[in-house]
């Protein structure tokens, strides 16, 4: 049957011991490359990296002073492990790479396998709509986490053994290789690529003049011709389709977020094992030609914007699509039809594989802003909310302790009309829908409590956040929930005497309580209501409920 890297020829993959046997096997034999553990995951089995270089690699060497003045390249694989035709494709990739040679100024770096428990739980059948390999992995990790949802709330351990990966290399380019599910159609690879209006404009110049259209040539000219991402579910692609938004949660919108420019190979899920394999051995092939030639330019454009962003006072934090901006293009799909379901009795999809076809469709690949957030001087984060402070610790977030308990002049957000799922995501009832209502105010600060100044390094990951609004912010993510339960209350037999002698004492209250009998006569008989309303405007109120615990000074 050939070797185990060559078992992909028929239709089957390699196990987890396998991969990770022949990557030890690839650092016994060669001096220039290693892999090292690098920390947990939920399945209790450590991370792998496999690095390599242009020279020998030291043993006591640092991941840092290894990428120090290199372009890498990180590759990602088996964050879904039942799409494992990167798995395969690196490994082949890796032994050639250390049979020629490796650029001078260039580190590639390799996760063999990232969802490890995925990888572990091998079957046949959890891929329901693909054509093999003949056993693979699982979506869900050891704890049923999709680990590309995870790269901002970090629930499973790899994701926190991913952050000391990815913040040791510093990339500048993260390919994250996966299988497809949705339409069919003739192309074998598709392609996510950082969205361009949420990228540094610095890196969406390089992405788009130029990596992207090197990319598509190059693939074509193997035989590989490619499409974007064929984002479409529930109808068919003729009909056009939109580019994909990978907000922070996915892989490449998180390292969007550090000026990494990403990718997401898309193997077509219906053809043959062998040809997934090897257009993703050839994509890795064709980025590592243009990373060897162009590996000064990646370094320097990096640099840039990651300059260019200390100097902006304002960050997109959501974002929808521009329907006005669109492509026209030649997509090579199939014929379809709608015959009798002999399931349901009602009209069924059915592609014809025997009819292809090319369609003129319109690709829609413009992203507008919807919300933007203004930068303060410094965000304060107070130390008790310790699962945020490590999050963005692991992240480099510079972050200086106070020396001293301090009363502090600050901006503080009120939360209001908050909407949350009803059902858990990912482990989570995301925080859907707010209002926001700012309000300047003397808070008291602990030692110990974090200021985070906004003119460092990785300000679009602090605003992406510590901003509340943002479409993956910690607050949407439930890590302040505790907010939104008062704590204290009233018994209104007691207050009654209370409120009275509020209303006599101010003016500006009594003004506010007559309008809103005013506005909501159908309430104001009710005294309960009524002394609520006098409660919540009055100095017994607390003032941590609903209030947002990142404060800004502005």
């Amino acid at each position: 049957m050939g070797q185990p890297s060559e078992l992909y020829l028929n239709g089957i993959t390699l196990t987890y011991d396998q991969v990770i046997e022949q990557y030890k096997e690839l650092d016994r034999a060669n001096e220039n490359a290693t892999l090292v553990e690098i920390g947990p995951t939920d399945s209790g089995k450590n991370l792998h990296l496999f690095l390599m270089g242009s020279g020998p690699i030291e043993d006591n060497v640092t991941i840092q002073d290894l990428a120090k003045d290199k372009a890498v390249v990180l590759i990602n694989n088996g964050i879904h492990p039942g799409e494992s035709c990167g798995i395969d494709a690196s490994l082949i990739f890796a032994k050639k790479i250390l049979k020629d040679k490796v650029a001078d100024d260039v580190l590639i770096a390799i996760i063999p396998v990232y969802n490890i428990g995925g990888a572990l739980n091998r079957g046949s059948f959890s891929r329901a709509n693909q054509n093999g390999p003949e056993e693979h992995g699982f979506r869900g990790n050891a704890r049923n986490l999709d680990l590309n949802r995870d790269f901002i709330k970090a629930d499973a351990l790899n994701t926190i053994s991913f952050y000391t990966v990815f913040q040791a290399l510093q990339p500048h380019i993260f390919m994250d290789t996966h299988t497809s599910n949705g339409a069919d159609y003739q192309y074998t690879m598709t392609l996510i690529s950082t969205q361009k209006d949420k990228l540094n404009p610095i890196l969406a110049e390089t992405l788009t003049h130029e990596l992207e259209p090197y990319l598509y040539k190059k693939m074509g000219k193997k035989g590989w011709p490619m499409t974007p991402y064929v984002n479409v579910f529930g109808y068919t692609p003729d009909k056009g389709f939109a580019s994909f938004l990978e907000t922070p949660r996915y892989a490449s919108g998180y390292t969007t977020l550090f000026n990494t420019i990403g990718f997401i190979t898309e193997t077509h899920m219906l053809k043959p094992y062998k040809d997934r394999v090897e257009s993703t051995l050839d994509f890795l092939h064709i980025m590592n030609t243009y990373v060897r030639d162009h590996a000064l330019e990646l370094m320097d454009n990096r640099k840039k914007a990651f300059e260019y962003d200390r100097q902006q006072k304002q960050f997109a934090i959501n974002w929808a699509l521009d329907s006005s901006k669109y492509e026209v293009r030649k997509f090579e799909g199939f014929e379809y039809s709608y015959p009798e379901s002999k399931i349901s009795g009602k009209p069924r999809l059915k592609y014809d594989e025997n009819k292809p076809k090319t369609f003129d469709i319109t690709y829609y690949n413009t992203w507008k802003a919807t919300d933007s957030a203004s930068l303060p001087k410094y965000y304060v984060v107070p130390k008790a909310w310790r699962e945020v402070v490590y999050r963005l610790q692991l992240n480099g977030v510079e972050m200086q302790p106070l020396r001293r308990d301090t009363i502090i002049n600050v901006s503080s957000y009120y939360i209001e009309d908050a909407r949350f799922l009803n059902f858990p995501y990912e482990g989570h009832f995301l925080l859907k829908d707010m209002k926001l209502e700012k309000k300047v105010q003397q808070r008291r600060f602990l030692e110990g409590d974090y200021l985070v100044s906004t003119d460092q390094k990785n300000i679009r990951f602090i605003a992406s956040v510590l901003e509340p609004k943002a479409v993956d912010s910690y607050l949407r993510w439930n890590f302040y929930d505790e907010i939104f339960q008062q704590k204290e209350h009233f018994s209104p037999y007691v207050f009654e005497d209370t409120a009275e002698q509020l209303l006599r004492e101010n003016a500006n209250l009594k003004a506010a309580f007559e309008d809103w009998k005013k506005e909501n006569p159908e309430l104001k008989a009710n005294g309960y209501h009524a002394l609520i309303f006098i409660y919540e405007h009055s100095e017994y109120y607390e003032k941590e409920h609903l209030r947002y615990p990142v404060a800004r000074i502005e």
